[in-house]
């Protein structure tokens, strides 16, 4: 007999666990208003945390996250096994390996809604048979959903203009940003001025020495070898020190991190941290000198804790930043560029208060977490109605 299913039953399914934090308070909202919420990951601590809240389920599919045809199709059949004991009403897979395999055993077992969340695209920084092989990747992941999701409206043009999928198929919420921002957590931060001494202190830094901060993975994606290159002319102008937040990925990541320890005299790396506010409110400038983004919310809690933002003219960024308005924007990869105007705000506060004034006015008015949640809950509602 056919586990009965609820018309309120939800899957939203992601590659590695640190990818649930895209979600993260959509899930207990929706678990809190009576909906049945499963969540698949690869496993890990985020996910465990995410599985003792009432009304959320935790199943762990191993994925890799390279093609492995022997590996995916392992994992195929432990999403149709999930799948048809969860019996969901709405599927939503984000990330190239879970949209894939996600999306492809939601068809098989028969889930009409089918969303495909698209938080951006690693075709754009590849090149040669592994671009061809991404594109196929997302045109696929594309064609087995009923709808497609762009997290930013920049990234929607691009998916269309690679002709991943149609025009009248993707769509951004509002918006766009898959999680918004927790305004008020990060207006705090940045007014502690205790925690922010103290910090300073954990660090070592002067309270007189700037700090330029970087939030991220660290991989080539994120431009973290123009960022080394960019902060050593700063350095050489400056006294700023540059702080490193976030977890290092593969092997090119952790050169990267040993090139900055070698190039740079005033770096600090922290690895991967549960809560990057008081990192971001001790800052001076926030530099994100991504290759390619989705929609940053690293971003946008720069501009909720006030932050002034130098960053790159990349998918994604360009959706969040107006340059001379809401921060500065270079070219990809432009060094000289970068150092020029990672300079520019640590010199000219008028210009770096202006800029973050701007900016915390927009993430107030069209980011706030409560706001983009209530967009899914009520796109995920009407979901419901359709079907």
């Amino acid at each position: 007999m056919k586990p009965r299913r609820s018309t309120r039953t939800i899957l939203f399914g992601v590659t590695i666990d640190y990818q649930l934090r895209y979600h993260d308070g959509l899930y207990q909202d929706l678990a809190d208003n009576g909906w049945q919420v499963h969540l698949v990951s690869n496993g890990g601590p985020i996910g465990t945390a995410l599985n003792d809240h009432p009304g959320i389920h935790m199943h762990t599919v191993s994925m890799r996250r390279d093609p492995s045809p022997l590996a995916d199709l392992a994992s195929l059949r432990l999403w149709v096994k999930t799948l048809r004991a969860v019996r969901p009403s709405i599927v939503v897979v984000g990330t190239p390996k879970a949209g894939l395999l996600g999306g492809l055993s939601a068809l098989l077992v028969g889930v009409q809604a089918r969303v495909y969340e698209l938080h951006g695209l690693r075709l754009e920084s590849a090149s040669g048979p592994g671009r061809v092989l991404l594109r196929s990747i997302e045109q696929l992941s594309c064609a087995v959903a009923s709808a497609v999701v762009a997290v930013g409206a920049s990234l929607r043009q691009r998916a269309i203009a690679e002709r991943l999928t149609r025009l009248n198929k993707i769509r951004v919420l509002g918006a766009g940003s898959p999680s918004g921002v927790n305004i008020q957590r990060f207006t705090r931060a940045r007014r502690d001025e205790d925690g922010k001494a103290e910090l300073r202190k954990q660090l070592g830094i002067p309270a007189d020495e700037p700090i330029v901060t970087f939030v991220g993975r660290i991989n080539p994606d994120k431009g973290i070898a123009t960022l080394t290159e960019a902060m050593a002319k700063v350095q050489a102008l400056s006294g700023a020190h540059l702080l490193v937040v976030g977890p290092t990925d593969g092997t090119a990541g952790y050169s990267s991190v040993e090139l900055m320890k070698v190039l740079l005299p005033r770096v600090i790396t922290v690895g991967d941290v549960g809560n990057v506010a008081p990192y971001i409110a001790v800052s001076d400038v926030l530099c994100l000198p991504s290759r390619r983004e989705g929609l940053p919310t690293v971003v946008l809690e720069a501009f909720a804790a006030r932050v002034p933002v130098v960053a790159t003219r990349a998918t994604g960024i360009v959706d969040l930043i107006d340059h001379r308005r809401t921060g500065l924007l270079v070219n990809i990869d432009a060094v000289d560029e970068l150092a020029s105007a990672i300079l520019t705000l640590l010199k000219d506060k008028a210009l770096a208060d202006a800029l973050a004034s701007r900016a915390f006015t927009r993430v107030e008015t069209q980011y706030a977490d409560d706001v983009v949640r209530q967009r899914w809950v009520h796109y995920l509602t009407g979901l419901l109605r359709e079907e």
